[in-house]
């Protein structure tokens, strides 16, 4: 199982775990926008760099396949996992440029609860990249991945419920529905990756 895992072409490793990295900052700084009492829109300033640097990773990423002959497990999954992981950065980003578009000027609630969780899933994935060599540990943290990913749906059910019995401005309904949908699609993202690194290990047992 190792032997197959390990990457004979060592530079995919490296940028599952520089874009990770990436990742688990942004998800940082989104949380610091979400937990707020007043949204700091410098710190889109501060994301929009990582997430640039993630695409250009997952660009790498793609290029190297198409030069490399061997690599650490199918061409598919490698693709599929850097894509998966792009699209974690991109949801983030999109996440807090919705405050700065809406002009949100209070605290959403339930948006921290969320951001937290997602969080948590990213610090879990980011261990189960790092773990990729050890199956055991890498599915057990895949496998919190997703019991997270079922958290933030009730969290997001929850919020929808009270925000269309509460909000009376149709428009800040929309707002606040979008930003809301956009960070439990963040949480979905997780566990899609998750999924594939499962997969990756089914496929090479």
């Amino acid at each position: 199982m190792l032997t197959r895992l390990l990457p004979k072409e060592g530079k995919y490793f490296e940028h599952f775990t520089e874009i990770i990295a990436h990742i688990k900052e942004m998800a940082t700084l989104t949380s610091e926008m979400f937990t707020s009492e007043h949204y700091n829109v410098d710190i889109i300033l501060k994301m929009k760099p990582l997430e640039n640097r993630c695409d250009d990773i997952a660009s790498k990423v793609v290029k190297q396949m198409n030069k490399t002959f061997v690599t650490p497990f199918d061409r598919e999954d490698i693709f599929t996992l850097i894509k998966r992981l792009d699209d974690i950065s991109d949801i983030l980003f999109a996440a807090c440029v919705r405050v700065e578009m809406f002009g949100l000027k209070e605290r959403l609630e339930s948006a921290d609860k969320l951001t937290a969780i997602i969080m948590q899933q990213i610090r879990e994935l980011e261990l189960a990249i790092t773990d990729l060599k050890d199956k055991a540990k890498s599915m057990n943290e895949c496998k919190a991945v997703k019991d997270l990913e079922t958290q933030a749906d009730t969290i997001y059910q929850a919020a929808m419920t009270k925000l269309f019995q509460v909000e009376t401005d149709p428009i800040e309904l929309i707002k606040k529905k979008e930003i809301l949908d956009i960070l439990e699609t963040a949480s979905d993202k997780c566990q899609g990756v998750a999924n594939v690194i499962i997969s990756i290990f089914l496929k090479n047992s």
